[in-house]
């Protein structure tokens, strides 16, 4: 099923004033890539920001291509961001200096949360689909590990969740929705509750909003890329019915967790990628999983090398190709904020922001579905 929809008379005025300085602003980015004058590729800016100082709603894509109402492209791989500040302006400033808005924005929301919220609202109303991850926690309380899965499983936090379903069924157009993303980390387990409870909770957060009447939730199974929590991640798989995309984080962190960010600990997007692919390939079947299921890098970044910026660069700018070699990848979610003490804002350093622009460019990740709402 292809989902449809269509643009109010005023979100088409707001988005067409935008189409000329994006057009300039690819230029610009194109020759900050190659040290000299290259013309936009033909028809590359078509939901682009401006690159004025003051961020700016993206303009209209003219593109064919759409989402099904799993959120599944019908044409090229959604190109997708998280930022921080985690807001809509945090995300157009970004977009501004790609010369392109991203087609999805990644967010991040604790068991109290109001979802969605006004940025999200105002960036799913400005023609974005919108990936909101759910975590048993509570952000505002000292210790963040007092809720459990357990505890969701049992229906202790229903009344919270039921008022996020009901926020999400309200946006009318898919939404990728995440119960606590990379569950399978060790670290996870050890505070949160066992794999088997992790299955337990999940299950009941997706029949919650089934009985909520929700029929726009999107279910994204987010686990870690890294082999040392492959076995977490076989017990943790919910079933067929319960996911409708697998997904997981690719970084090539090189140290920097440490704070002693070396070459020799580089690792392409490709290598890092197959890690978690090939486990989906080989050991899906035997725990239930169906392979062909739309696959989604939901975080993805790469360390910076200080002496040597043109790695950090090139990294970035494989993505794309990487990507035409795995067509059941549909989505890409670039990180560009701080984690766990690593720095992957490429937006901060222009030599990077050149590099993420391009990419971000190439056709594969420039198809541009249309998903505006009314």
């Amino acid at each position: 099923m292809v989902h449809t929809v269509r643009r109010s008379r005023a979100a088409r005025a707001r988005r067409a004033v935008f189409v000329a300085a994006a057009g300039a602003a690819v230029a610009l980015v194109a020759s900050s890539c190659t040290g000299g004058a290259e013309p936009a590729p033909s028809g590359a800016v078509t939901r682009a920001a401006s690159s004025s100082a003051a961020p700016t709603t993206p303009a209209k894509s003219t593109s064919s291509c759409t989402v099904s109402d799993k959120g599944v492209p019908t044409c090229g791989v959604l190109w997708g961001v998280a930022t921080r500040p985690p807001t809509a302006a945090g995300v157009k400033a970004v977009e501004a200096k790609m010369g392109r808005p991203f087609d999805f924005v990644y967010r991040y929301h604790d068991l109290n949360d109001t979802i969605p919220d006004k940025s999200e609202r105002a960036q799913v109303a400005g023609g974005q689909l919108l990936h909101v991850s759910i975590a048993a926690r509570d952000f505002s309380h000292p210790d963040r590990s007092q809720i459990g899965w357990a505890d969701v499983a049992a229906g202790t936090y229903d009344e919270d969740l039921r008022k996020q379903a009901e926020g999400i069924a309200s946006l009318k157009v898919p939404v990728f929705v995440t119960f606590e993303q990379e569950a399978s980390q060790k670290g996870k387990v050890a505070v949160l509750g066992s794999p088997e409870t992790f299955v337990k909770a999940w299950k009941h957060v997706h029949d919650l909003y089934q009985k909520a009447g929700v029929t726009n939730a999107v279910w994204v199974w987010v686990m870690t890329g890294s082999a040392d929590n492959l076995d977490n991640a076989a017990q943790m798989w919910p079933g067929n019915d319960y996911v409708d995309w697998i997904s997981w984080n690719v970084y090539n962190q090189s140290g920097c967790k440490g704070g002693r960010i070396s070459e020799d600990k580089y690792v392409s997007f490709e290598d890092k990628m197959r890690i978690f692919y090939d486990f989906i390939e080989t050991r899906g079947p035997s725990i239930g999983m169906d392979p062909a299921k739309p696959k989604m890098i939901s975080e993805t970044g790469s360390a910076r090398y200080p002496d040597n910026l043109k790695l950090t660069a090139d990294w970035y700018a494989a993505i794309p190709s990487v990507l035409q070699r795995y067509p059941t990848i549909k989505a890409v979610s670039l990180w560009d904020s701080i984690n766990g003490g690593c720095d992957y804002r490429f937006d901060q350093v222009p030599e990077l922001s050149a590099a993420v622009a391009k990419a971000g460019m190439q056709p594969i990740v420039h198809a541009q579905p249309d998903v505006t709402v009314p």
